[in-house]
Formats: C-alpha cells, sequence, structure tokens
C-alpha cells in the first residue's frame, strides 16, 4: 500500500523554500571549495593522479595487481587531467559531486517523501564533517555518495510503488558503483537482502521476477569486476590475511559510526544531531516503516560482514561515508514533528547548514584547509611542502639518490611544477667527472634496504660530510671519490661490479637518467619513463696482444611489458658488439654471454641502454623499478678452453656454470643432469669436441650423446679421475646437439658443497667444438 504524507507545498512561499535551499547549497560551496587548493595532496590522493598519467592498459594492469579500488575513478582522473593537473582542478570533480549529491537528496527526497524532508536532508548533509573532508580529496568517495543518493531513492521507491522502471534505475546506478569502490559489493548486497525482505508471493511486494533481475543484472557487472580486477589482485586478497578481535573490530564499526554524526571529538554535537537521527526514524517507524527498515539494513547488513570477517586492515571511515546520506534522509524525516513545517523547517535547515559550517571553519579549520590538513599517520611526508623545499635545496646538475621511490614519485608530481628540471630525474655522470657529492635524500625514518636506524645507515655508506634537515626528511651528503678505471694486468682476469649504494657512483663511468634504488643489495633504475637511460663502465688492457675470451654473467631485472634492455661492449672507438637484449617481460634475469676477441685492444666499454615502458604497474605511483641493472661478472681467459673455434655459433642451452679460476686452475662446472651445446650448420661435416675434465664424485658416470645417439660413456669415475678426450662428433645439416648428462650431481644423491646450492658435477677444464675429425 502507497504511504502519504503532509504537502508542505504552497505557491506563496515557493520561492521561500529555493532560496532557503540556494543558502544551503552556498554555504556546502564555501566549505568545500574554500582553500582547497592548499591541502596537500596525501598518499591516498596523490596515486589517483600519478596512476592516471600512465596509459589506460597501466591503469587496468594497476587495479589487477596492486590497487584496492576498481579502475573507473583513476580513468576518470585521466580524463580530468585534460584540463588540469593542479590540486584545483583534480578536486574540483570531487566538490562539485558531492554539491550535486546535496542537490539531489533535496530534490529526490523531496520528491520521495516531501521538500521538508529533501531541504533538511541536503542541509545536513552540506554540514557534514564527513562529507566536507572527503570531497575535498581526488578520491572516489564524492561520486560514490551522489550515486548512493540515487541507488537509495531507487532502491526506497521500488520497495514502496514496485515499478519496473525503478528496477531498472537501481540496476543502472549501481553498475557504476560497483566498478568504483568493492565496498559497494557488500551494500549492493544489502539492497539485494532488502528486496528479498520485501518479496510477497501474492503480489503485495516486490516479484520473484523483479528479484531474478536485480540479482542477474547485478552478477551482470558484479563478476567481471571480481574475476579481472578483485581476485588477480594480491594486494587487495592481502586484507583478509590478518583478522582482528571481535572486540577491536567492534570498537572501530562504534568509532567510524560516530564519524557519520561528526567526525571530530565533541560529544555534544555527536548527541544533537544523533537526536535528530533518532527522530527522524522514529518518524519513519509510523508513516514508512518497510523504508525505515530498508534504511536500517542497508546500514547494518555492511557493518555485520565487516564485523564477521574482522578486517581491519584499509577499513577506515571514509567506507562509512555513504551513511552519512540515510542519516541525512533521517534527519529530514525528524520535520513531522514540527507544528508547522511551512514556517520553522527553513530556518531549522539553514540552522543545520550553518552551525556545523561554522564549527568546522572556526574551530577545526586546521582539518580541512591547511597546507598539512591531510597529514596522514603512517605516510608521513607532506609531499607539497616537501617538494617547495626541495625546489630550493636541490640543484640541477647535482648527483641525487634517494631511499623510496613512492615518495620520490609523489614529491616530483610537485616539483615538475614547481621547477623548470626535476633534479631526481636529471640525472647525469660524465666519464671525465672527478670526485663529487652525492645528495641521498631519506624521507623520515626511511633508508631502504642500508639500514634501520641512522646509525645503520651511517654505517652502511661510511662518510657522511652533512646532513641537512628538510622538514621531516633528511638529505645526507656523501663525499664519492671515483675510482679509476680497472686495469687487466693479465689473464685470467676477474671483476664484478654491483648496483650497491653508494659504491656504484665510485666505480661507474658514466650514466644518464638513472639512479640507484638502495633496495634488495641495490638496482640502477631508470628516472623516467619511455627514454633511453644509459650507463657505461670502462676497463682498460693492459694484458697484452694475446687473443682473449670474454664471459659475461649480468643480473638485471625486466618485469615491465615494452621495456627493453640492451647490453652491448664496445673495444676502443669500435662499434659497439651487441652481446644480448631483453623484451619485457623478461623473467630470466640472468644472463651469461661469451665473447672471443683476436685483436688486441686498449679500452673495453660495457654499456647498458633502458627504455622503462609506462605498460606495466607498480604501487608506488611509477614503475621505473621494473627495469634495473643489478650487477656484472666478468671472467677474461686466453682461447683455447671454452671458446669454439668454428665458422658457426655454438649456444649454450644449459647446464654449465661460469668461467672460474685460481692461481693453478681455470675451469667451469658441469651442472646436473646435464650440460648442452646447440649448433647450426648450413651442412653435414665432421667436428671434434674438445674435452678435459677433472671427476669429484665417486662412482660418477658421464654419457655424451651426439643429436640424440650416445657417442661416448665414462663409467664408475673414481673421484681424482682426469680424463682428457676428443671426441668425434657428425654434424648433420640442420640443428644439432650435445648433451653430456650426469649419473650423479651435489645435492642430488651425494653431497660435497653443502653451502653451495649449485647442482655441481663435473670440473671441466676444456670444452669446445673443434672443426675436424
Amino acid at each position: 500500500m502507497q504511504q502519504t504524507f503532509h504537502n508542505t507545498k504552497g505557491a506563496s512561499d515557493g520561492w521561500t523554500w529555493r532560496l532557503t535551499f540556494a543558502a544551503v547549497l552556498a554555504v556546502a560551496a564555501c566549505l568545500r571549495l574554500y582553500h582547497l587548493e592548499t591541502p596537500t595532496m596525501w598518499w591516498d590522493e596523490i596515486i589517483v593522479p600519478l596512476t592516471a598519467r600512465f596509459p589506460v592498459s597501466y591503469i587496468l594492469d594497476f587495479s589487477r595487481h596492486c590497487e584496492m579500488h576498481p579502475p573507473l575513478y583513476h580513468l576518470f582522473i585521466k580524463a580530468v587531467e585534460w584540463a588540469g593537473v593542479s590540486d584545483f582542478a583534480l578536486r574540483l570533480p570531487s566538490v562539485l559531486c558531492g554539491l550535486a549529491a546535496i542537490y539531489a537528496a533535496w530534490r529526490y527526497f523531496g520528491r520521495l517523501y516531501d521538500r521538508s524532508v529533501g531541504l533538511v536532508a541536503a542541509a545536513f548533509l552540506a554540514g557534514s564533517a564527513m562529507q566536507v573532508w572527503h570531497v575535498r580529496q581526488v578520491r572516489p568517495y564524492a561520486i560514490l555518495t551522489l550515486l548512493f543518493v540515487f541507488s537509495l531513492y531507487f532502491c526506497l521507491r521500488l520497495i514502496r510503488e514496485r515499478q519496473n522502471r525503478d528496477l531498472y534505475a537501481l540496476l543502472g546506478v549501481n553498475a557504476v558503483l560497483l566498478c568504483l569502490h568493492y565496498f559497494m559489493f557488500q551494500i549492493v548486497f544489502a539492497e539485494g537482502v532488502v528486496l528479498l525482505a520485501n518479496w510477497r508471493p501474492r503480489g503485495q511486494g516486490i516479484s520473484l521476477r523483479q528479484l531474478v533481475v536485480f540479482c542477474c543484472g547485478t552478477a551482470i557487472v558484479a563478476l567481471p569486476v571480481l574475476l579481472v580486477f578483485f581476485l588477480p589482485s594480491q594486494t587487495t586478497l592481502s586484507i583478509f590475511a590478518d583478522k582482528a578481535t571481535f572486540a577491536a573490530i567492534g570498537r572501530l564499526i562504534v568509532a567510524y559510526a560516530a564519524d557519520v554524526l561528526w567526525s571530530h571529538d565533541d560529544t555534544a554535537m555527536r548527541l544533537v544531531i544523533g537526536a535528530i537521527v533518532a527522530v527522524g526514524a522514529l518518524a519513519m517507524v509510523r508513516r514508512a516503516p518497510r523504508e525505515l527498515a530498508a534504511c536500517l539494513m542497508l546500514v547494518a547488513i555492511p557493518a555485520l560482514i565487516l564485523f564477521l570477517m574482522r578486517k581491519t586492515a584499509y577499513f577506515s571511515p571514509r567506507h562509512f561515508l555513504y551513511m552519512t546520506v540515510v542519516a541525512a534522509l533521517f534527519a529530514g524525516q525528524a520535520t513531522r514533528f514540527l507544528p508547522r513545517p511551512g514556517l520553522f523547517v527553513p530556518p531549522v535547515a539553514l540552522l543545520l547548514a550553518i552551525l556545523p559550517a561554522a564549527n568546522i571553519f572556526f574551530v577545526h579549520p586546521g582539518a580541512y584547509f591547511g597546507p598539512t590538513s591531510y597529514h596522514h599517520p603512517v605516510f608521513v611526508t607532506d609531499f607539497k611542502p616537501m617538494a617547495r623545499e626541495l625546489a630550493w635545496r636541490l640543484t640541477p646538475g647535482e648527483v641525487i639518490a634517494a631511499s623510496d621511490p613512492g615518495t620520490v614519485n609523489a614529491v616530483s608530481w610537485y616539483l615538475d611544477r614547481f621547477v623548470a628540471d626535476n633534479p631526481f630525474r636529471d640525472q647525469k655522470l660524465d666519464a671525465a667527472s672527478p670526485d663529487f657529492t652525492l645528495r641521498f635524500f631519506a624521507p623520515f625514518h626511511n633508508w631502504g634496504h642500508l639500514g634501520k636506524t641512522e646509525r645503520a645507515f651511517a654505517a652502511a655508506v661510511g662518510s657522511i660530510s652533512r646532513t641537512e634537515q628538510v622538514l621531516n626528511a633528511k638529505i645526507y651528503d656523501l663525499p664519492i671519490h671515483r675510482e679509476p678505471a680497472p686495469s687487466i694486468a693479465a689473464m685470467p682476469y676477474h671483476l664484478r661490479r654491483r648496483a650497491a649504494f653508494p659504491d656504484f657512483y665510485r666505480q661507474v663511468t658514466a650514466f644518464s637518467d638513472m639512479t640507484v634504488n638502495p633496495y634488495w643489495g641495490g638496482e640502477a633504475i631508470p628516472t623516467r619513463n619511455s627514454r633511453p637511460a644509459v650507463l657505461e663502465y670502462r676497463i682498460d688492457n693492459a694484458s697484452g696482444d694475446a687473443p682473449q675470451q670474454l664471459q659475461w654473467i649480468i643480473e638485471y631485472k625486466n618485469e615491465g611489458k615494452g621495456s627493453t634492455m640492451a647490453f652491448s661492449a664496445r673495444f676502443d672507438d669500435e662499434p659497439p658488439v651487441p652481446l644480448f637484449t631483453s623484451a619485457g617481460p623478461d623473467g630470466r634475469g640472468l644472463r651469461m654471454v661469451s665473447l672471443v676477441r683476436e685483436k688486441p685492444y686498449k679500452a673495453l666499454t660495457l654499456r647498458l641502454e633502458t627504455v622503462c615502458a609506462p605498460y606495466t604497474a607498480r604501487y608506488p605511483g611509477g614503475n621505473l623499478e621494473t627495469t634495473a641493472f643489478r650487477d656484472f661478472d666478468l671472467e677474461i681467459v686466453p682461447l683455447g678452453h671454452f671458446d669454439s673455434p668454428v665458422p658457426f655459433a655454438v649456444r649454450e642451452s644449459g647446464g654449465l656454470g661460469k668461467i672460474e679460476h685460481s692461481d693453478v686452475n681455470l675451469w667451469r662446472w658441469g651442472l646436473g643432469p646435464q650440460s648442452e651445446l646447440a649448433f647450426d650448420l648450413p651442412e653435414a661435416g665432421d667436428y671434434a669436441l674438445d674435452l678435459d675434465f677433472a671427476n669429484v664424485i665417486p662412482g660418477q658416470t658421464v654419457t655424451i650423446a651426439v643429436n640424440g645417439a650416445v657417442v661416448e660413456t665414462f663409467a664408475n669415475l673414481p673421484a681424482d679421475a682426469r680424463v682428457s678426450r676428443r671426441i668425434p662428433v657428425a654434424g648433420r645439416q640442420g640443428h644439432n646437439t650435445i648433451v653430456i648428462a650426469y649419473g650423479d650431481w651435489n645435492h642430488g644423491k651425494t653431497t660435497f658443497a653443502a653451502t653451495d646450492v649449485r647442482p655441481m658435477a663435473l670440473f671441466i677444464r676444456k670444452l669446445r667444438l673443434l672443426p675436424g675429425s
């Protein structure tokens, strides 16, 4: 049965109501627009434009693997960035949506009940501290509030009138909400329970068909969002890992529900507002009991789900922001107890907007309008003030590194607007650069993997010439004494270089657009996307004119789709010789490359050129750490051990360790279960495998097969056996393989080197393919 409500409309006082609403909206606009650009964006805000600046594919990948929300809002902000990227421009859409929600409450709650309800509900939202705080940020909650006004309106009207138009409208609004925030899944579920509770088998309530349509229509949107974005995200799923006690989650729910009434610790304000809401709910008991029950279920069911899940991770007051809409509706219903609504409702509405607004403006301005109003207890860097400080403390041309890529990305968002050249991005070191001062930026108590304390950091990096306090961060000046290029005095020769901090800056010859990320032992990463970053290491050769075999073991990281890495070697001023290229995503991370150099040379330069593509997402507002150089290991030996002097390439397909040497030995380990060589021939021919090895495992069996056919077996070898043999290889046209299989290896049936994890099977002194039989 359709409820009827008293009518407060009259032509004579229509303008009074409109002017009152205009005043309410003006109060709301002042609260939301005043110093909108002043507070710095905090982390949850700034991560949105940092992500939105990337291509759409990055945003989708970000939602799938890093983010706690579906991608719709990031895509929306990407469109907004075309109009401007200032704090004001980015926050303005949220403010407009917040004002639109007030207008929607006025129009639609007034239409659903009467204009007294609509006007007071609008006034409640206008002065809501929770609303004001959240709709001034680059977050999806203002849009969520606006859409929830419509969702609640269509849900309540569907209960009352049971019209399909409201069902379809509800599904349409909810489809957008489900793509905005995962918490909406709980609210939409609650709406489903509400409709089920209003189902009547004989046509006095929601029909079975409408229930089925609601469930199917919701599933059409919800299931793809869950399967495509929610379930693949380990970040999202991680929130379910830790469970709080029921007492802890209960206290949080009660505290956040109190914030719905008033966000500040003011018992009097909460009691007054709570009393208004309670009176309105009481008014609905007689006039709209089913709608009251629906509203209470929409509040209670999501809270109950959170309580049963005991999920406190990433649970904050903003998840209850939608409850302000329900509270506003209840506050509007309180007008039913006013004797003359036409006379008393407009001034009551004005007071309900103005008094909280005055409290916000005069008592709590620091929480809304100051430069650090959004200071977070976990993400403690205030990015905009920090950028203003660094803009004059850091000079373009200085060599700078930092401990946290996320903070650098966030601070750089503002630095790029304050200075022409961002000193974090413009990083360069020339080969002729003398000793210099390296400036290391460390946000509050964050030194990366260089130490958990400042003392540990100082012990890790060595000499610190100066420490400069910058707000709650520090800049450390480290004197860097450049090391001369290493020199190959004689063969065999070994050299290792790592991107460890700060040794990288002492040892690298030159770099451009690169910096060191001080995590995982150190990584040299690009400073920009889609722009070549280069580093070079020079090695002088004083070993004479003898031919050399050079073998590099290069550790790198290339996890990003479309990213490229190219390693090359240049002898003197000759054209570079490509060593290998990597196209991301590349899961290997380690390459072994050999090169034979017969001509004499004076200098060797190893060069890396990498481009980090903007497609694969990472959490800290960028993905530059997906492309990194970690270290190289170079062994230079005379020819005649592991080179193959044949007019075609012999590829090592696996199972062979790197070249190593001591004062008396030069060797490689054959690794179990087998080592494999591969080569391609234009035509069949006879060749020989030159093999020299020493056995270390008693009873070892070594089997050599060419193209699948066994050509030699060394069975039951004693531990000290030494074998030197030239084994005939009948090469066939096309692809050929030589496989050396082992009967045992370290950590197999035998363990002879417990601390070495390699499956070492055979101590090989010589392994190469020779022409002729």
